[in-house]
């Protein structure tokens, strides 16, 4: 948010309801339809969505609901594209089973070595960045309500990405999980403008162990595009 808002841009930070401070009133909704009433509220036309993990689907789904209201897509090693390996559903079934027993500590520390560290890599492989991610995970899994889900757009967006025609940068991790390397190329290979790059030290959030350099190639594909 500050590194762009120093480079004079107009930034705006959404949260799905029930997360962060946005307000779950329990009633049926639809993101791309809740991203769409905030910018019609703050008067603005159009814009770029940057979005990471599940950010990424999200701003794809709003780019098919809404394609004159996207100027281009950044998609930080975006999920919700592919079925989840079995692997993959392993290592959330255990990071579940914490949480179900109630042991958050150690719920915390299984995804932190998951998507920040990287599943392959030395726990606490990664500093920068991690007591507030502890933080922030701390409070979410102390929640004791789960938010309203949303409806999601049909078809697929999944089986609609010839139709994103916009500038798309996805950034992948190169250290992050199979699930989302496997993601990020799927979305290159079958969207007409989309190009990758990848953070060779990085899992999951490229944009948390590496914000100097994943500010400089958003801001270079927002000046460029």
């Amino acid at each position: 948010m500050d590194a762009l808002s120093k480079k004079k841009f107009k930034v705006i930070r959404f949260d799905i309801r029930g997360l962060g401070k946005t307000f779950d009133p329990g009633l049926p909704f639809a993101l791309y339809n809740d991203i769409h009433a905030l910018l019609q509220k703050l008067d603005i036309q159009h814009a770029y969505f940057v979005g990471g993990s599940f950010g990424g689907y999200a701003g794809v789904e709003f780019a098919l609901a809404y394609p004159d209201m996207v100027k281009g897509l950044i998609l930080a090693c975006p999920s919700g594209f592919v079925p989840t390996s079995e692997d993959m559903q392993q290592l959330l079934k255990k990071l579940n089973e914490e949480l179900c027993s109630g042991n958050i500590e150690e719920a915390i520390e299984i995804n932190l070595h998951l998507f920040l560290d990287g599943p392959k890599q030395e726990i606490g492989r990664v500093q920068i960045n991690r007591k507030w991610l502890k933080v922030i995970y701390r409070e979410i899994f102390s929640k004791t309500t789960n938010p309203t889900k949303p409806t999601w757009l049909e078809p697929h967006p999944g089986v609609r990405l010839a139709e994103v025609k916009v500038p798309t940068l996805v950034v992948s991790g190169e250290l992050d999980h199979s699930d989302f390397i496997h993601t990020a190329n799927m979305l290159v290979a079958n969207m007409p403008n989309a190009r990758h790059a990848t953070f060779k030290n990085s899992a999951h959030f490229p944009n948390l162990d590496s914000p100097k350099e994943f500010n400089e190639i958003v801001v270079s594909f927002f000046q460029n595009n």
